[in-house]
């Protein structure tokens, strides 16, 4: 079974391994630096270890968070004792970098505390990278300008989309999405960057650079089944489209992103990978 390198909270470590992911000591051929702009760290560190650590591909993986924020949700000492603050990204030695998504879209970027130490990462960042959700909106306007603007109703679901030819995903396939608000298909595409998958319902999910080293990606293929639940259950005021089998919230809700998930990930680990291989071969 795959392998994953790091040290994960003990909690998303017992999470992960009952999916059959195993923990070794050792580097992985692949490191990865996740920035973790979300409330509750050990969902998210167990999204990301469960994705990332379900192939054939050893990846080391490492938190950081910006210092200029104090979360509410995580205590202070365990930030410390397993996060990176985000001044050190460059001292890490990454192959690649994700920034998650944040729960501030509804304020403008510099309103953001944190601001100033995201856009600065942003323009400095020589690294392949993904960004995701806000952190997709945030790469989006510091690189290109491009503005997002507020949904008349909250975006929730699975939804169908289809995509352009592209060497990471391909056909049709259903991704989560839980915003507030979006970027423009016009925009991006005046931008000259590539819109790799789209959908009718819930516009641009995922659009990259032309030598496809930066990703931004408006849902979350990294939400594991029960995340919509959840937040189903947290607000009540919105339905998920698409989520529960015939609109029964009582009824477990197929995991339609999984093979979704499966396919992008794991190509972009290969590109990655082969990206560095080649490169170390080139120096020789």
């Amino acid at each position: 079974m795959c392998c994953i390198a790091g040290a994960p909270s003990l909690s998303g470590r017992e999470r992960a391994e009952k999916e059959g992911i195993r923990f070794k000591e050792n580097k992985g051929e692949l490191k990865i630096g996740i920035i973790n702009l979300m409330p509750f760290k050990e969902e998210v560190e167990y999204q990301f270890y469960a994705v990332l650590g379900r192939f054939d591909i050893s990846v080391e993986v490492e938190f950081l968070y910006p210092e200029n924020h104090v979360f509410k949700n995580t205590d202070g000492s365990y930030i410390k004792d397993n996060y990176y603050p985000l001044g050190e990204l460059n001292n890490r030695n990454y192959d690649a970098i994700i920034m998650t998504g944040a729960p501030v879209e509804l304020l403008d970027f510099q309103k953001v505390n944190y601001w100033d130490e995201i856009k600065n990462l942003i323009k400095s960042n020589k690294l392949p990278a993904l960004y995701i959700c806000w952190g997709a909106q945030a790469a989006l306007y510091v690189k290109y300008g491009i503005e997002k603007f507020t949904l008349n109703e909250k975006l929730l679901g699975i939804f169908r989309h289809r995509t352009n030819k592209n060497p990471f995903v391909s056909g049709e396939f259903w991704a989560p999405h839980s915003r507030n608000t979006q970027n423009s298909s016009k925009d991006i595409k005046n931008a000259g960057l590539r819109i790799l998958a789209e959908s009718d319902e819930a516009g641009v999910y995922m659009a990259s650079d032309r030598d496809y080293r930066e990703f931004y990606i408006s849902g979350h293929g990294e939400y594991q089944r029960e995340r919509l639940k959840y937040e189903y259950s947290r607000d009540q005021n919105l339905f998920p489209k698409n989520y529960f089998p015939e609109d029964d919230p009582k009824k477990e809700p197929p995991m339609k992103w999984d093979s979704h998930r499966k396919e992008f990930y794991y190509k972009w680990l290969s590109h990655i990978r082969e990206k560095k291989f080649s490169n170390i071969s080139d120096k020789r």
